[in-house]
Formats: structure tokens, C-alpha cells, sequence
């Protein structure tokens, strides 16, 4: 008979299973079915309701995921007698000692947040972004970093993931322990590899509207400051200033025809309305494919990001295209000699960039082909899986 694992990830849901983290913990969740029955205990509203997804899984909701409901919530996790428990763990898990110190059973932390510096938090801050996309970061910041990985080093804690170098090195270096400590990374879909028929990426040029000759950058999501969407608006008219032969395209995920109008009525306003075309709604992932492999270059200028790792990333880079992005928690590593790492809030390096790349072709061909060459010996979520199921008692 088959062990349970019980994977504890606060607010997964099918209507955010495309998002960060919860893409993350649902795949490697996914993998562990093949050893295990695997059960999710979420949040809800009552003490516990259980539905059935789809490949085996089980998730329960309940309102006991809650530092007020700890005992109760030690008792419906020991109900499903783990094996093992793997938790979606931030600095905030340290709220949840009591009930992680009574499992009796090995705990495995998946951590699903970025570690930024006060100085990160205070400069997306004064750049306008809203305090309630910040509030979990600061919360966690709230928590003193040598307090967390304490915490992370204690027996209760048999195994430690980072989803990024980045956050490993940065455990490392206040103190956790080598060997506890390992990179389990974002995979890919295999999909995300796979050749786009010609016949999608024509569709796409049809839409953009623009000529072959053009040079053209791709921003792909929501169009929000704390994506850095107000700082590539507010820089790429330096760009067509430079260099005419430049558009924007933006895939506005979700954004209705008023807003895409607002944006695209915002640009002609400032001289460059005919160098942008905004694309709302939702697109199919083949059309995203579509879209990026019909760019040159695909640019996501986050300030600052909720989770380690935004997948948008990887799907460019498997498609070849080189990437301009931020210089913020686990991005750098993918990002560095495939793209370009550069500050959105400097308005003149972010867009020296744009324009350095719209004039360098031969420069943009390189960091292209590094990109696709990088992206082929990347793991894909089996290859996760595989690393995550060595670890399944």
C-alpha cells in the first residue's frame, strides 16, 4: 500500500495553478503521486472539505491553517498518517512551530518566497509600488533572517529546497548548512521546447501589424508597476527617439479592450502611438508561443518578484529569444549571457539597453542562441520530479 505525502501550501487553487508558487508545489506534487498518495492542505472555510483533482490528488481545505488553529491543524494533518510532510515554507512558517515540531514525521521545507534585503523592499516601495503587492515581502522581512534559518536548521527540518541559487547562496552564507541545503529549480513544460507551426507565428505578426524590417520588443503580463510595466512605458520613448524602427508589443494578460485603448491612447499622446500595439485578454499558450517566437527580443522588467522564479522567463529563453530583465532574487542566473540584466528604475540604462539591442543584431542572434542551447539541457518538471522523489521516504 502506497505511503501519504502531505504537501501544506496556503492559498492553491485551480483558478491559480498557471501562477507562482502554487505551478511549482502542484508539478513536484504531481511527481510524488507516482510513490505516494499525495494530499494538499490548503485554506478554506470550514474544518475540512476534501475534493479529488485530477492524477490522483487530493486537496483539503480548511480553516485550520492558521497560527490560532495549530493543534487542530497537527491533528488533520496526523489524521492522513504522513510519511512525510512537505510545507511551503517562508520566513512566516516560523509562526507554525508548535505544530511542525509535533508531526513526528520528516519534514521537507520547499521555500516559495524570494529573501530581499530591507533595501529592495524600500526602493519597489518609493517606486510607487502598492503596499498591498508588498505586504507578505515585508511581513517577511519582519522576521530576523538569522532567526529563519535557525529555524530551517533544526531536526524538524530533515531537507531544505530553494527554487534558486540565489536564495541557497544566501542561506549559505548566513549559516545554513551545505549539505541540507539544495536547489530544486522551476521546470519547464517539454511543450515549451517544441517547435510553433508558421501558420501561428504569421497569425501573430498579422496581429502585431508591423513590418518585418521592424525591431520588435515583447512584454508579456499584467500590466502592473510591480512587473515594472509603468518603467518600460516610461522608457521606451527614449527608445523609438533613437532608433524609429522599434515597437512594443504588449500581451496584456487579462486586460480588457478599455485599458489596452487607454495604454496604446496613453503612448500616441507622447509621439510614439504608432510604435506600440497592446493585445488583451486571454490567449491560448500556443498563441503566447506564437507571439514570442514572432519577437526579437522579449523584455519583463519585474521591480521586484512575489515568487523566485517567473516561468514567462524560461518559455522565452526555450524559444531563443533573448531576455532584458531584472537584477532581482534568482533572475540574474537565467538571465546573465542570455539577455541583458539591467535596473528598470534607471530610466537611461534600462533603455540603453532596448536601444543597444535593437542596433546589434549579430548581438541579439548570440545571446539568442545561448538562450535556446541554455534552455535545452534545463530540467523539465519530470526531471523535478526526479530530483524531488529521491527524497520520498
Amino acid at each position: 500500500m502506497k505511503g501519504t505525502t502531505v504537501i501544506v501550501a496556503n492559498g492553491i487553487s485551480k483558478d491559480n495553478m498557471r501562477l507562482q508558487p502554487w505551478r511549482y508545489l502542484y508539478e513536484i506534487g504531481l511527481r510524488i503521486t507516482s510513490k505516494h498518495r499525495v494530499v494538499f492542505i490548503t485554506d478554506g472555510d470550514a474544518d475540512s472539505v476534501e475534493e479529488s483533482w485530477s492524477e490522483g490528488v487530493t486537496v483539503v481545505y480548511t480553516r485550520f491553517l492558521s497560527v490560532f488553529r495549530q493543534r487542530q491543524l497537527g491533528g488533520l494533518i496526523a489524521a492522513y498518517e504522513p510519511a512525510q510532510v512537505w510545507w511551503s515554507t517562508t520566513p512566516r512558517t516560523l509562526a507554525f512551530w508548535p505544530v511542525l515540531r509535533s508531526l513526528g514525521c520528516p519534514i521537507i521545507a520547499l521555500i516559495t518566497c524570494p529573501l530581499y534585503s530591507w533595501r529592495e523592499l524600500f526602493r519597489a516601495s518609493l517606486a510607487g509600488i502598492p503596499f498591498v503587492q508588498l505586504r507578505a515581502l515585508w511581513q517577511q522581512r519582519l522576521i530576523p533572517r538569522w532567526l529563519f534559518i535557525r529555524m530551517l536548521e533544526s531536526s524538524v527540518f530533515s531537507k531544505v529546497f530553494t527554487q534558486s541559487k540565489s536564495n541557497r547562496n544566501l542561506l549559505l552564507g548566513g549559516g545554513a548548512t551545505d549539505g541540507k541545503v539544495a536547489v530544486l529549480p522551476v521546470g519547464i513544460d517539454k511543450e515549451d521546447r517544441s517547435p510553433v507551426s508558421s501558420t501561428v507565428i504569421s497569425d501573430a505578426k498579422l496581429i502585431f501589424g508591423f513590418e518585418d524590417s521592424d525591431c520588435v520588443f515583447l512584454y508579456l503580463g499584467a500590466v502592473r508597476p510591480i512587473r515594472g510595466f509603468d518603467a518600460l512605458m516610461e522608457a521606451f520613448p527614449d527608445v523609438v527617439k533613437n532608433e524609429p524602427r522599434v515597437r512594443l508589443v504588449v500581451l496584456a494578460r487579462g486586460a480588457d479592450d478599455d485599458l489596452c485603448r487607454s495604454i496604446e491612447t496613453q503612448a500616441d499622446e507622447k509621439g510614439w502611438g504608432k510604435s506600440i500595439r497592446v493585445i488583451g485578454g486571454w490567449l491560448t499558450r500556443e498563441q503566447v508561443w506564437g507571439s514570442i517566437e514572432a519577437c526579437d527580443v522579449v523584455i519583463l522588467p519585474f521591480v521586484i518578484v512575489p515568487s523566485d522564479v517567473p516561468i514567462a522567463i524560461l518559455e522565452a529563453l526555450s524559444r531563443g529569444k533573448p531576455v532584458i530583465a531584472s537584477p532581482v532574487d534568482g533572475i540574474p542566473e537565467l538571465v546573465e549571457g542570455r539577455g541583458i540584466v539591467v535596473d528598470p528604475l534607471d530610466k537611461n540604462k534600462f533603455a540603453n539597453a532596448m536601444i543597444h539591442l535593437s542596433l546589434n543584431q549579430d548581438i541579439v542572434t548570440r545571446l539568442g542562441k545561448a538562450a535556446r542551447d541554455f534552455m535545452e539541457e534545463y530540467p523539465d518538471w519530470d526531471q523535478v520530479g526526479d530530483i524531488a522523489l529521491k527524497e520520498v521516504v
